[in-house]
């Protein structure tokens, strides 16, 4: 059946007709016809509309931090793709300490992130830009790299180039929380020379609704800045790493990861420990472990099994104490370089996030956990809520994420996971067989949790889609 409007529409072209035929002379022959006007009245889609052009071609991405750099160098790559086109053109440029840390030069030489020659020293930057040739800025880190002196010097240089010469600065953030550099923010906005780029959108919305904020604000220095127009993009700092991993659905989940610092005001470690000690005290069986005995303090694989134990693996940096019952089920790796990071990471089989109750509020609304990413480009699904979809959206999709009902803790769904049944979890919480709960952790053991290198692949690359959308609104300054 017709639309209403598009009846409507093909009426008003029939009545209209010999009007236009008649008037036929007075339109040029450069014109759309008459047939191409009502098509594409009833299918909007097919307008022709003229892209914005280029506006920014030479790119510096700079940083004076030691760290993140696998942040803003999958930046450069995404520029370097886009400017690679035949509708695009350009240059990207970087500037940062050498040798990248934990031997991340390795991973930009393999995977070829950045083709445009030497990595020169963030120290030349500003007088770089006063040749007047570099016309969009990328701060790696600005939470470090736009504080107040940094800041000051970029301004100044920007101050003294020509009007029809200025460059725009990009800032990649990862936490709105931190606040010292964001006052240099509404001089940058008062000349409509920043953007902000975050690597979540959860991060991306509140830093617009801090500017709507602050573009009503009392103080007429700050209101006068224009900061409701700052632009706010996300890039999703995701590689394109060599993933080698078993992806056989009958096999057992055996690897799970907690990546971060060992932290527990970050995550909660303690609390997983103990529901795991309490999970393996009820069945170590499933777990693939032996019951303690009276003269044992750790439990102890079950060589008569044929699944591989369940181990849980903690990658990042610091110290932690683990309970002397899970000495054998919790493996500790801190300190890693990159190669040896991603090869460890990509073999697991499910990553869980495991924030802080007591600060996990900051994970969700205001600072972006690395962990995602990571997890994403090391094609290994995360273990998920509801929750944390709707802030970290982009990993909102069965490719990429386990989702488990709330009531079900961490431990529990690992557990039903691995034993493809959740009739344990519903009669020790009481949660009746059609409840959405049950429904949602049913949905959970019928999707399982390996997903195939396809299925990684083709999410990857709507990220990485995604990723050129972005660069390309800011190299047309859209």
């Amino acid at each position: 059946m017709y639309s209403r409007r598009t009846l409507i529409v093909a009426a008003g072209c029939a009545l209209v007709l010999p009007y236009l035929l008649w008037q036929l002379p007075v339109y040029s022959s450069g014109q759309l016809d008459l047939d191409q006007r009502c098509q594409q009245q009833q299918n909007p889609s097919t307008l022709l509309i003229q892209p914005q052009p280029q506006k920014r071609f030479r790119v510096a991405v700079a940083s004076h931090f030691g760290f993140h750099f696998d942040v803003y160098m999958a930046l450069v790559w995404t520029l370097e793709r886009v400017m690679a086109r035949p509708d695009m053109q350009g240059s990207v440029e970087v500037f940062a300490e050498q040798p990248f840390g934990y031997q991340f030069h390795q991973i930009v030489d393999e995977l070829r992130l950045y083709r445009g020659g030497a990595v020169r020293s963030p120290e030349s930057l500003v007088a770089e830009i006063g040749t007047g040739e570099i016309d969009l800025v990328v701060l790696g880190t600005c939470e470090i790299d736009l504080r107040a002196e940094p800041s000051k010097a970029l301004l100044a240089a920007w101050d003294a180039r020509p009007n029809s010469n200025k460059f725009k600065l990009v800032c990649i953030v990862h936490n709105i929380e931190d606040t010292d550099w964001q006052l240099s923010i509404p001089e940058w906005s008062r000349r409509n020379a920043i953007r902000i780029l975050p690597i979540a959108e959860h991060v991306g919305a509140a830093f617009r609704r801090s500017f709507l904020v602050s573009a009503d604000s009392a103080d007429p220095a700050i209101r006068s800045a224009g900061l409701e127009n700052v632009p706010v993009d996300v890039h999703v700092p995701v590689l394109d790493l060599a993933v080698e991993a078993n992806r056989d659905r009958a096999r057992v989940l055996a690897n799970a990861v907690i990546q971060g610092s060992f932290f527990s005001d970050r995550r909660d470690y303690h609390k997983i420990f103990a529901e795991l000690n309490e999970s393996l005290a009820v069945d170590p069986k499933v777990w693939g472990y032996l019951p303690l005995q009276d003269n044992e303090a750790s439990y102890r694989v079950d060589t008569s099994l044929q699944d591989p134990p369940f181990r849980l693996f903690l990658i990042g940096s610091g110290y932690i104490e683990i309970p002397e019952q899970l000495q054998n089920v919790v493996v500790i790796r801190d300190g890693l370089d990159y190669p040896e990071f991603y090869a460890l990471m990509s073999q697991m089989d499910i990553c869980v996030p495991a924030f802080s109750s007591e600060h996990a509020g900051e994970y969700y609304d205001s600072q972006a956990s690395s962990t995602f990413a990571m997890a994403v480009e090391c094609d290994v699904p995360i273990l998920v809520t509801e929750r944390i979809k709707k802030s970290y959206t982009y990993v909102d999709d069965r490719r990429a994420v386990v989702t488990r009902p709330a009531a079900m803790r961490e431990v529990e769904a690992l557990r039903a996971l691995r034993a493809g049944d959740v009739s344990y979890f519903l009669r020790g919480a009481g949660i009746v067989a059609d409840s959405p709960t049950a429904q949602t952790a049913q949905r959970m053991i019928r999707h399982g949790w390996v997903r195939s290198a396809e299925e990684s692949r083709a999410f990857k690359e709507s990220i990485w889609a995604a990723n050129e959308r972005v660069v390309e609104r800011i190299l047309r300054d859209l």
